[in-house]
């Protein structure tokens, strides 16, 4: 597994899944489409789909060297949530701050909480999957708990093909 993708999984990991739970952990790329990767994990008999993304540019002055690595992410869980949009800053939030989420200058606010931030509902979560499906880019705005803004931004070239692959995968 290349360093990447074991970001990817411990990030999952740590961010999605509840320790009490988990027996075992079985985690598989299900493929790579331009700038998205799909994956697929498994605890006990519970299976997680996501799909998740880098950004291509960042900007804001910040000591770069105590940041995280950001990641966007959309999971689907098998009979469960479908679509659930959620952002990894890398750093934590200032509270009391949204998150700017602007899909080709469509905006949205997604709320904070410590480096993480999601929309209000999974009817916004659809939204904006729909307008990720359409868009070209994605930029998320956010201030750190310093005060430093910090923008991000995303290619959303392949994203609905990695998205379809986890929705077969989880369907």
């Amino acid at each position: 597994m290349k360093n990447f993708e074991k970001i990817i999984l411990l990030t999952f990991l740590l961010f999605s899944l509840p320790f009490s739970n988990v027996v075992w952990a079985e985690t598989k790329l299900l493929g790579s489409e331009k700038y998205w990767k799909a994956y697929s994990t498994k605890i006990s008999k519970s299976k997680t789909c996501f799909i998740t993304s880098t950004p291509i540019k960042t900007t804001g002055k910040f000591d770069r060297e105590n940041r995280g690595n950001p990641f966007v992410f959309v999971t689907n869980t098998k009979g469960g949530e479908k679509h659930e949009v959620s952002i990894k800053a890398g750093f934590n939030f200032k509270r009391n701050n949204d998150v700017i989420f602007n899909v080709d200058g469509k905006i949205t606010k997604l709320f904070p909480v410590d480096d993480r931030a999601w929309s209000e509902s999974s009817k916004i979560d659809r939204r904006l999957v729909q307008s990720m499906r359409k868009g070209k880019k994605l930029v998320v705005t956010g201030i750190s708990s310093p005060g430093n803004k910090i923008i991000d931004s995303y290619s959303l070239s392949g994203f609905t093909k990695a998205l379809r692959l986890i929705d077969k995968s989880c369907s």
